[in-house]
């Protein structure tokens, strides 16, 4: 925990700001000979008497009047006052500096201050205001560079806030397409637990019991942002030879699911293609059966690929590039898988749907190079 809070603070501002001031100190000190003409003590008390005037000017400015003036966009007056603030600070300054020549008059003011200018022991105000002026343009000058470094840091973690923002919302949508997976995986399963019980098969309790595993799996470990490929691999086979109980031959069925090394990837985009596939090319929509499906991982790119019979003769061709606004086919597991495709990989992923026959053909591409992989 300590060691939380100590990482915290050296990641923090408040830690870059002092160890720019210790630079600014460092370079006060360097610019000492040690040849001291007083006692050294009465040096290191200008030094820091002439910091905390440089630090009392940046934080006026930083903290006071930058946020409550130039955030509102009052332009005019943050410029007037900044000016007559800087003004009335250098007349101070030179003030101060004069006090401390008139009593340390073979001080030399370069050895005390960071700013340093020609400061004579005359009092009149003539004097005043012409050693105030150079001071005050050098201040000028300091006060713009912290302001830019000001206006830098609200960018900075403005742009944090939206993207963070951006982040939350783009895992709610996520969050809520997943969640629409369960009940459509649920609903779809169900038929098939139905196309069972009424033939009496005794394949009926197998079927239950692989589906409760495929939907404990679904609701404790696919709410990970990634999973490893072997875990989605061992899904997919479930959920293949679960669809298989239906049949009493399995003929004309391919499957390919590998990868060519150990990839992390979003839980479950295979299944909304592969639902399909046994939805559409092996019940009423198709004569006969016949079912190519590809899941696979070749140099960072995902392939999810299917073919299977298709009765429908009003399909037409359609392909969705990189995220336009044409949709392709299918039900509501399709049409959550455009989405989350389009959350997960924009312009990373391509989905063509088309018939080439009596075929209908699915064909999905993305590109993973971007994502961690465990190699």
């Amino acid at each position: 925990m300590a060691g939380h809070k100590l990482v915290k603070f050296l990641r923090s501002r408040l830690f870059r700001n002092i160890l720019f001031w210790i630079f600014i100190l460092l370079q006060v000190l360097n610019n000492n000979d040690e040849d001291y003409y007083y006692d050294p003590d009465w040096y290191f008390l200008f030094i820091a008497i002439n910091i905390f005037l440089l630090i009392f000017l940046t934080y006026a400015n930083n903290l006071f009047l930058a946020p409550r003036l130039l955030l509102k966009k009052k332009y005019f007056r943050y410029a007037f006052t900044l000016l007559l603030f800087t003004c009335c600070f250098s007349i101070l300054y030179v003030a101060i500096q004069k006090t401390i020549l008139s009593f340390f008059p073979r001080i030399n003011i370069y050895q005390v201050s960071l700013i340093s200018g020609p400061v004579s022991t005359i009092w009149n105000i003539k004097s005043l205001l012409l050693e105030s002026i150079q001071y005050c343009l050098i201040y000028l000058i300091w006060q713009f560079i912290f302001t830019m470094a000001w206006f830098m840091n609200i960018y900075v973690r403005h742009e944090k806030k939206i993207e963070q923002a951006q982040k939350k919302q783009v895992e709610s949508e996520l969050n809520f397409l997943k969640s629409q997976i369960n009940p459509h995986f649920l609903f779809n399963n169900l038929n098939n637990l139905y196309a069972l019980s009424i033939k009496n098969s005794d394949k009926t309790s197998e079927a239950i019991l692989q589906i409760s595993s495929l939907l404990r799996y679904m609701l404790y470990e696919a709410n990970a942002q990634y999973i490893p490929f072997y875990k989605e691999k061992e899904v997919i086979e479930a959920y293949i030879n679960l669809e298989l109980l239906r049949f009493s031959e399995v003929k004309n069925f391919t499957f390919n699911i590998s990868a060519d090394r150990a990839y992390n990837i979003p839980p479950l985009l295979w299944l909304p293609v592969l639902e399909n596939v046994f939805k559409h090319g092996t019940r009423i929509i198709a004569e006969e059966y016949y079912v190519e499906y590809t899941f696979t991982i070749k140099d960072g790119q995902m392939k999810i690929y299917s073919k299977n019979y298709y009765k429908n003769s009003n399909l037409s061709n359609e392909i969705t590039p990189y995220g336009n606004d044409q949709k392709p086919s299918g039900g509501i597991g399709f049409t959550n898988l455009r989405k989350r495709l389009e959350l997960l990989y924009p312009w990373q992923h391509t989905i063509h749907t088309s018939r080439d026959g009596q075929f209908y053909i699915v064909d999905i591409q993305i590109d993973l190079t971007h994502e961690y992989t465990n190699d």
